[in-house]
């Protein structure tokens, strides 16, 4: 099997190794800031998350009714195609190895830059993903035309077009997706002249990276991926249509433009507004706290925050540093995981939690050591007491 093709690919560990940076500090500044559109651009796809929540509940729910229709077998693979996604977690492959990366503000004349084998790692996942997302638009199309033919002979009219909304939906965002891979990528290839290299390589001898992704993916991404076509006032049902005709537009621009419809103003106001300038200094794990929170839709409940009158203060009196705040987010959100009943805030929402640890990111490298401690204690006790 190919190495993008992996399943349960074993990542290098994540190293850095010490350069100069007489003649690379360009290189460096523009590797930075790839890292960082890349990282703010993967956290950010809470449209498409929804999207394939959406499908794998379908899925679920119609499973029993609709199993031996061929347009619900098809569906059942682009779910499956949706969790290999999912579990291939890129925001964290991102996450490790921006964590190596200087600020770049300032780079000195010798600084610590991820190792070799960690972009490898990187790029190989990256092509992965481009093969995962030209399956899902392949599926979505294929749903698509099935769903039509049931609409047109009124045959459960209602469940298929909420069917043939989401098919668009996915294809959608992942073309777009599949883009902007293929530019990080090509924007990610040139900066493996300059990292520094283990003794022992991590990519196999037999195994090249493609220097361009696009050529790689080769034909079937031109076609499917970059190609648009002119709408039509007909909709073709048969293996040569396209389900632009079901869209109504012509080209990228306008893909783009319906793209941001799914987005509501008032959030693309606050992304522009809290669009963070670096995440070099910001710890990994409280960055990834709040860049990878799996929360799920807010639910109003009659009974209020449990055990919030028995918190004692005094439990915190052994948070000294930054590194114990750390060490007791790392804790507290590893027993709201595996053992609720022991988490100090099990009353406590994912939104409210997820809230929380956004607020001590965006003071932790403002505030001194006890000044941060003492604003996690308050805002702590503002949490679970209410």
């Amino acid at each position: 099997m190919a190495l993008w093709n992996q399943r349960n690919l074993k990542a290098p560990v994540v190293l850095n190794a010490a350069c100069k940076s007489q003649h690379i500090k360009n290189q460096i500044s523009s590797l930075a800031k790839t890292s960082t559109n890349m990282l703010t651009y993967y956290s950010s796809l809470n449209e498409f998350e929804k999207a394939a929540a959406y499908q794998t509940r379908f899925v679920n729910r119609w499973r029993d009714r609709l199993r031996n229709m061929h347009g619900f077998q098809i569906m059942r693979r682009l779910n499956q195609t949706l969790i290999r996604i999912k579990n291939m977690d890129l925001t964290q492959v991102i996450m490790d190895f921006h964590s190596f990366l200087p600020d770049t503000g300032y780079i000195e004349r010798e600084v610590n830059l991820p190792v070799r084998s960690n972009l490898e790692y990187m790029l190989v996942r990256m092509q992965g993903l481009c093969k995962l997302l030209m399956r899902v638009v392949f599926l979505t199309k294929e749903a698509a035309r099935y769903h039509l033919k049931q609409i047109a002979i009124n045959f459960l009219y209602q469940t298929f077009s909420m069917f043939l909304g989401l098919m668009g939906e996915l294809w959608l965002f992942a073309r777009s997706v599949c883009r902007r891979t293929v530019q990080f990528y090509d924007e990610l290839y040139p900066a493996l002249d300059i990292l520094p290299e283990t003794k022992v390589k991590w990519l196999p001898n037999d195994y090249q990276l493609p220097e361009s992704l696009a050529e790689w993916l080769g034909e079937e991404y031109e076609r499917d991926i970059l190609q648009t076509e002119e709408p039509t006032d007909s909709l073709e049902l048969e293996g040569n249509s396209n389900i632009f005709s079901l869209l109504q537009h012509h080209a990228v621009d306008e893909e783009e433009s319906l793209l941001a419809r799914f987005k509501p103003a008032s959030s693309r106001d606050e992304e522009e507004e809290s669009k963070p300038t670096t995440f070099s200094s910001v710890p990994k794990a409280l960055l990834l706290h709040t860049l990878r929170s799996d929360t799920g839709e807010v639910v109003s409940r009659k009974e209020g925050k449990k055990n919030a009158s028995n918190f004692d203060a005094k439990q915190l009196d052994h948070i000294r540093s930054k590194f114990h705040v750390q060490q007791f987010i790392k804790q507290e959100r590893q027993n709201r995981t595996d053992s609720p009943a022991k988490a100090h805030t099990k009353g406590i929402s994912e939104k409210q939690f997820g809230d929380f640890n956004v607020r001590l990111m965006k003071e932790f490298n403002r505030l001194s050591s006890a000044e941060f401690v003492k604003f996690f204690k308050e805002q702590f006790l503002e949490l679970v007491t209410g």
